[in-house]
């Protein structure tokens, strides 16, 4: 006869176990509240990206820089994005090599709409934790990522 399975205290704060459990809700809660936003085509995949181009613009290979991805899957996501007319390409003024990503009018307006929604979402984790507490889990989950694009190669 099997043992039944106990959960205990220290099985639930498994951190890879709860990464897999809060991203798995946040794709749940973008899927309902962000992505469907008067924007069809656009989804969760799209997320990250679209966010990172800001109102300033960016080139792909910041971009693919700062998401830690290749310049191939940034390129594959623009185009996505290009053709729902939320971003569009130009050649840089100073240097003609380089390609820089810009929001259209309409991906701007989505823009802000889409960081409404984040912030509103951030001022409820904030009620739930209290600001101090997001914070601090804010700056660990940087510490994470940091290790783990450092430690990525290595083992």
């Amino acid at each position: 006869m099997a043992e039944p399975c106990v959960i205990t205290e220290e099985s639930k704060k498994v951190a890879p176990k709860l990464v897999y459990l809060l991203k798995r809700l946040l794709d749940e809660w973008m899927g309902k509240k962000l992505c469907r936003i008067e924007q069809p085509g656009f989804n969760s995949s799209h997320l990250p990206l679209f966010m990172t181009i800001g109102k300033t613009g960016i080139s792909n290979n910041e971009l693919a820089a700062k998401l830690n991805v290749s310049k191939q899957a940034t390129s594959k996501i623009v185009k996505e994005l290009e053709a729902i007319n939320m971003v569009k390409s130009e050649k840089s003024p100073e240097d003609a090599r380089v390609v820089m990503l810009h929001f259209t009018a309409e991906g701007e307006a989505f823009y802000h709409r889409l960081k409404s929604q984040v912030m509103d979402l951030e001022a409820q984790y904030k009620k739930v934790a209290g600001a101090k507490n997001y914070e601090i889990a804010i700056e660990v989950m940087l510490k994470l990522v940091q290790f783990h694009e450092e430690h990525n190669c290595a083992e």
